[in-house]
C-alpha cells in the first residue's frame, strides 16, 4: 500500500468513527486487543494472527495509557495492513527499519495525531521520524 493510502486510510477512520482510539477502532474490525503485565519490559506488543482465530494485540500494560495508545495504534496497522505477512510480527534490530514497520509507523502518527502538530508534512518524515514521534509518547508506568 502507498503511504498516502495508509494515511487516508488512518484519516478515514479517524472521521468514520469520530475516534483516534485505537482500541475502539480494533473493537470495530473484531480485533481482541490484550493488555498484560506479564510481559517483560522489552516486549513492548505485538500483533499475533492465526487462522480460524481473530487477530489479537498483546499490549504491554507496564506502559502509561498515553503509551498503550501509542502501542496499540502500531500495532492496529500491522493488523489492518499487513493481514496476509504475520503470523506472529514483532519488532526486532533486525526488522525495526523495515518497509512494514514504516508502514505500521505511519498508520500509528496519521491515526493518533494531526499534521498541524508537525512542523513538516507526514508523509516526508522517514520512517526514523516517524518512530521518534511514537517513541516519544511511550513512558513505563512509575
Amino acid at each position: 500500500m502507498k503511504a498516502k493510502d495508509i494515511k487516508k486510510l488512518a484519516e478515514d477512520l479517524r472521521e468514520n468513527y469520530n475516534t483516534r482510539n485505537p482500541f475502539e477502532l480494533a473493537e470495530k474490525y473484531g480485533i481482541r486487543v490484550v493488555v498484560s503485565k506479564m510481559l517483560p519490559i522489552d516486549r513492548k506488543a505485538y500483533t499475533i494472527r492465526s487462522d480460524n482465530y481473530p487477530t489479537i494485540i498483546i499490549i504491554n500494560g507496564r506502559y502509561e495509557h498515553k503509551s498503550q495508545l501509542v502501542l496499540c495504534a502500531h500495532e492496529l496497522g500491522h493488523a489492518l495492513l499487513h493481514s496476509d505477512d504475520i503470523n506472529n510480527f514483532a519488532v526486532t534490530s533486525k526488522n525495526a527499519f523495515k518497509n512494514v514497520e514504516y508502514e505500521a509507523n505511519l498508520f500509528a502518527v496519521s491515526l493518533l495525531f494531526n499534521e498541524s502538530d508537525f512542523n513538516m508534512k507526514v508523509l516526508n518524515m522517514s520512517n526514523y521520524l516517524l518512530k521518534q514521534v511514537l517513541d516519544y509518547n511511550i513512558v513505563v508506568e512509575e
